[in-house]
This record gives structure tokens, sequence and C-alpha cells, in this order.
């Protein structure tokens, strides 16, 4: 369906202006690389001396579940640091230039290096990482706690796979705990909030709403198709209209909602939206590819990335790279080739402009153990296709100044806090979320048909361990095509066995 009344055009470059921040709550590569105006330490964990093609062994992570690229690091003048993979670059005084050839590459089932499967995750024959992100980010945000919206919020999405990006209906919510939203909010999708919902300003729902507590209407509201509530509605001077039917329990009451379909008396079961429940292990993933990654064939070290006192330039090709840290005082630009992991342990902060730029058959999971800070302009992935580009983050993720960010950003260990006015191309998997400057969301449906390895008839307990094309935990307890909405995860509903943001009209 598409997206009414949005006027977004899809822009080349996006920019998020402002801070936000965090409170706890296979074919390997192969190159030369040039090293100017710098050094190269020796790196404090383990890297292999050549890639393999078998799969990682060490640790274990918790299932929690495309074009051209944008933006250029500024030059200063002073002296830079670059890498390469082709060809050599020299910028200012005396260079050491080395090379090493590579051999093959960890990859899944299909040849990630080849433009399809996917990484393997550490210490699991089975999952990649493109398994991982089609199972987590399903909605455009997800809370694991409250959601405090103090100013505007407006979500909606597109699909990168289709050439003409159309904006659409599709950008979904999720809530675990209470929703509060004082000032205007367009959700360009459905709503779903495990507890109470409070609104006191304009409210549009573009899909269905589910609540499993009261809802309270202060202000005129709007929810375009059904709406689901395990409490009491309360909308006094019809301030809520529901296009679609009511679903309520026969001991709950409707005050004032103006309902345009049925009232339906019936138990009402809203699921729990996010799943927060089995978070993640970051920190076991990084220390996995800690322990196996390509490295030593492009060569780069492990700490290459720390205490840079001039700006710097590196160029990753496809494969999986390991980092104590990323730390610099000047500006940062690190380009990407091919489909690539970059696993961080420490943290990553940047006192000068980062860019993780991604080239025009690039991917990216960024894994960063600790906390996210950059206190200069910065931008990670593609607006353009921001399913391309998957970050996880253990700590909090904050940005203090222009901001570009088209990926999938997941923090579920702390609140993501948008200070001043912020758009995002992609999803948010966060701890809490506080707006008090206003928010836009634009979701990448093309987040749900990653390639993975996933056997598509595996085991399940429940749909989180499933993805398409097989989404729904059966019966008998493995995963198949769906048959119903219900069958999908929240919010997705079931399209011809296939779980989608939206049924395509």
């Amino acid at each position: 369906m598409a997206r009414r009344s949005v006027g977004w055009m899809v822009a080349a470059v996006m920019t998020a202006c402002g801070g936000s921040g965090g409170e706890g709550t296979g074919t390997g590569p192969s190159g030369t690389t040039t090293t100017t105006g710098g050094s190269t330490g020796t790196a404090t964990g383990t890297v292999t001396e050549a890639p393999t093609t078998e799969a990682p062994t060490t640790g274990t992570t918790v299932s929690g579940g495309a074009s051209e690229s944008t933006g250029t690091a500024t030059g200063t003048g002073e002296p830079t640091t670059s890498t390469s993979t082709t060809g050599t670059t020299t910028t200012g005084a005396g260079s050491e230039t080395t090379s090493q050839a590579s051999t093959g590459g960890t990859t899944g089932t299909v040849d990630f290096c080849e433009g399809e499967g996917g990484i393997l995750l550490p210490g699991d024959e089975v999952t990649c990482t493109g398994d991982l992100g089609k199972k987590t980010f399903l909605f455009a945000i997800c809370s694991c706690s409250g959601l405090t919206a103090n100013n505007s919020l407006k979500t909606d999405s597109f699909d990168s796979n289709d050439p003409n990006m159309v904006p659409m209906d599709g950008g979904s919510v999720g809530v675990n705990g209470p929703y509060s939203a004082a000032s205007m909010v367009d959700i360009g999708g459905s709503l779903w909030v495990d507890g109470k919902i409070q609104t006191f300003n304009t409210h549009e729902v573009a899909q269905q709403l589910k609540c499993t507590d009261d809802l309270t209407a202060g202000s005129a509201s709007h929810v375009a198709d059904d709406l689901f509530t395990e409490g009491n509605l309360f909308a006094q001077n019809m301030t809520l209209t529901i296009d679609g039917d009511l679903h309520i329990p026969p001991n709950k009451t409707n005050n004032g909602a103006q309902v345009l379909g049925q009232t339906i008396k019936e138990p009402v079961d809203v699921k729990t939206p996010c799943d927060c429940e089995e978070l993640i292990d970051v920190a076991q993933i990084v220390g996995g590819y800690m322990q196996d990654n390509d490295n030593a064939a492009l060569p780069i070290a492990a700490d290459e990335l720390v205490g840079l006192p001039q700006p710097k330039s590196v160029e990753l090709p496809c494969g999986r790279y390991f980092f104590t840290a990323i730390d610099s005082n000047s500006s940062l630009d690190i380009t990407l080739t091919g489909r690539t992991v970059i696993a961080v342990a420490g943290d990553v902060q940047n006192a000068g402009a980062f860019h993780i730029n991604l080239g025009p058959q690039a991917e990216l999971d960024l894994f960063i153990a600790g906390n996210a800070n950059f206190n200069n302009v910065a931008s990670i992935g593609d607006p353009k296709r921001p399913a391309a580009t998957r970050i996880y983050v253990g700590g909090a993720f904050k940005f203090a100044s222009d901001f570009t960010l088209g990926a999938n950003l997941y923090q579920p260990n702390a609140v993501f806090t948008a200070n001043n006015m912020s758009e995002i191309w992609g999803s948010l998997f966060v701890g809490g979320l506080q707006l008090a400057s206003p928010l836009v969301v634009h979701y990448d449906q093309a987040i749900l048909e990653l390639d993975g390895c996933d056997d598509p008839g595996q085991g399940c307990g429940d749909c989180h361990d499933c993805a398409n094309p097989t989404p729904a935990c059966t019966e008998d307890g493995t995963c198949g095509p769906c048959v119903v909405d219900d069958g999908c995860c929240p919010p997705l509903v079931c399209d011809a066995g296939i779980c989608k943001a939206i049924i395509p009209q």
C-alpha cells in the first residue's frame, strides 16, 4: 500500500542532525596495503594466520532472530594513512608497502564473497549474519521498555530491492512497556504495546493497533484498521476513530471511541512485540571473531585503528575483521568493497569525522562489544539500501553532531535518546526510546529477505527461531511457511507463506 501523503523522496544523502544516547537500562581478501605518515601496531587479540573454509568453532550466540554508496570523508591536508586492496596510495612523506596473497574465506553454505549466502556466526555451523538480521529487525522501532514521545515521531517504509523505492505503509512500532505520546505521532505501520497507551496530541496509526492494557486518547486519534485491546478505551468526545473493528474483552468497556466497523466482544491476547528475553550476546560474537578472522590475509592489525593522531582511510574487501577498538582523534574513513563483518572488542569513539561507506555490492555486519560515541560529523551505511547494514552494540550508541544512519541498529541494553532532529533510514531495536526532538524512521522491508544459511525446516521453539522463507514455527516444532498472520512474529502479516511488513496491494 502506497504511503498516504508522505512526501519524502529517497535522496543520495540523508543527514540526521543531533544527538542520541544510551543510558544503561569466501573468498578471503587479498591486495596491497600502503601505510603513509603513520605506523601499524601489533594486535592484542588473536588473529588467524590465514582464512579458513570451515565454520568457526568458538563462541555461541543467542538467536534473536541492495546501489551505490553515499558520503565521503573530508580531507584536512594533513598526512594520511591509507590501507587499500587495489593499487597503491601515496600521501605525504615516506611510505611502506607490503603485500600478501590470500587463500579461502569463511562463508555459509553458499559463497558469501560471491554475493550469496552469509558469513557464519562464530561457533554456529548453521546460522549466518543474514539470518540474525532478518530475525531481529521486524519493526521500524522496537523498544524493550517504554517509549516517551515529547516531540514528533513519524515512520514509514520502502523496499530497497524495488528500483522505484516507493514510500509505503509498514513502518511499525513495538513497545514492551508504557507508551506515552505528548506530541504528534504518525505511524506508517501497526502499533503494538505491551502496556498502557496514552496520547495527548494528534495520533495516527496506518495499520492495526494492539494493546495489553488501557488506552487513553486525549486528542484526535485515528486507527486505519482494527484495534485490539485487553483493557478499556477512554476517548471522551469521540477523540478516537477506528476505521476497522474493535476487539475488546467482554468485561472491558469502550468509553467514547467511534468504531466504524463492528465491536467484537471476545477474549483478546496480544503478543509481546519485541524479543527482549533472549538478547543477542554481542560480546560473545565479537570474541568468536577475535579467534577466527581474516585480518592476516589483508593484512591489517587488530589495533590498526587505535590512537590515530592523523586522518586515515581504510579499504576493506569481503571478509571478517577484528579490532580491539576504534579510537581516532582525527578523521577516519572506512570503505567496504565487499560483504563484510567488523567486530570490535572495546569502544568505537571518534573525535573527528567518521564514515563507513559501502560500495555497490558491499554489506556490513558491525558488532561492537562496548559503546559507540561520535562527537563529530559521522555516517554509517547507505540510506538508499539500509538493509545492507546491521549494527549490534553491547552498550550505548551516541552521536552529538550531524549523523547519517542508513542501517539497522540493535542496542537493547541502553535507551536511545533523540536530543536533536534525527532521521534514520533502517530501524531501531533499543532498550528504550525518549524523544526530546523530532524523529523520523524509514523502515527498509528488504531486511526481511536477506540471504541466510538456516535450514528451512529446522527445529524451533517460537517464531523468533524462524525467518523467511519458512517464518512460522509450526505445531510439530519446525520452521515452515506461515498460514495465518498469527504464524508470523509481530508485526508481520502472512502473504502466500511469507511474512511481510505489509500485504502488497
